[in-house]
């Protein structure tokens, strides 16, 4: 028997103050990304399924049309967001500078509420995590403040290859397997800040030219940015396989609130972040709760 208040798991549900706060982040949001140059697009709920299949980590909710074309729900914003300007962007004809509030489907009923944005003429993601932080601070404070995650996608690629470790090892954060590679994957483990990690460069000055770029690289950005509450993870690894270079996560409580970097789809480079509104919403009823 099935009562009449319940839903589906992985449904959402808000009302009353949970629904407020929710409206709250989606009009500030919009209001911060429409000054800093931001225009704002809707993507069709429903896709072509052979559109949402790059997206290795979600299972689509699939149904067919009238002609028998299956369709899926859309499962990922960022594809979807650039497949359909690709052809306008290539002529000049529109901003490239967008940001969408809509969620996602993962079969077989979660649904994911969003807001998404995605910069087709800047890969520089320092300006993103300023905005970030702007639409954070913008929003009633929670008591603990979340923590900055920094990392950069190339580091786990590169060691994969140099050390032969199996890629799925840094994608499920399999200790034993990294640290039983080489000693220098044990000691890049235990790297958690600007410091530790300049150090590490210093110390370690015959690694292999693309390991040591990409390890400086994450470095600039380390000491690019202020905040208190910051983590360097130099072997973390973007959970988005479309990511190609250095991102960043804001966390809290072991749920990602906002996740970006840099990425390229249909060989289009970008930058951008999501903040992932459900996630942000019980972070922000708990942390006020207390």
């Amino acid at each position: 028997m099935i009562l009449s208040h319940e839903i589906p798991q992985g449904c959402k549900l808000y009302f009353g103050k949970s629904a407020r706060l929710k409206r709250e982040i989606e009009a500030l949001a919009s209001t911060i990304l429409y000054k800093n140059g931001y225009e704002e697009i809707i993507t069709p709920t429903f896709a072509y399924l052979e559109h949402q299949r790059d997206i290795k980590s979600r299972e689509v909710v699939r149904t067919n049309n009238q002609y028998n074309h299956q369709i899926a729900l859309r499962n990922d914003s960022t594809i979807d967001t650039i497949r359909l300007l690709a052809p306008h962007l290539r002529e000049n004809a529109l901003s490239k500078r967008w940001f969408y509030i809509q969620p996602i489907f993962v079969y077989p009923t979660t649904e994911i509420h969003q807001i998404g944005v995605e910069n087709l003429e800047n890969c520089d993601i320092v300006p993103f995590i300023s905005i970030s932080l702007e639409i954070l601070n913008s929003i009633k404070k929670p008591n603990h403040k979340p923590f900055l995650q920094l990392a950069n996608v190339k580091i786990p690629q590169i060691c994969a290859k140099i050390f032969e470790i199996p890629l799925v090892a840094f994608e499920k954060i399999d200790v034993g397997v990294i640290t039983h590679a080489n000693p220098i994957m044990q000691e890049l483990l235990h790297i958690n800040n600007a410091e530790s990690l300049k150090n590490f460069i210093q110390h370690h000055n015959t690694l292999p030219q693309d390991l040591n770029l990409a390890l400086q690289q994450l470095l600039d950005l380390a000491e690019t940015i202020s905040f208190e509450n910051c983590i360097i993870s130099p072997l973390y690894y973007a959970p988005m396989h479309y990511y190609t270079g250095l991102f960043f996560r804001f966390f809290a409580e072991n749920a990602t609130l906002i996740l970006g970097g840099e990425y390229t789809i249909l060989e289009q480079n970008a930058c951008g972040f999501g903040i992932y509104t459900d996630d942000l919403i019980q972070h922000l009823l708990r942390s006020n709760s207390e």
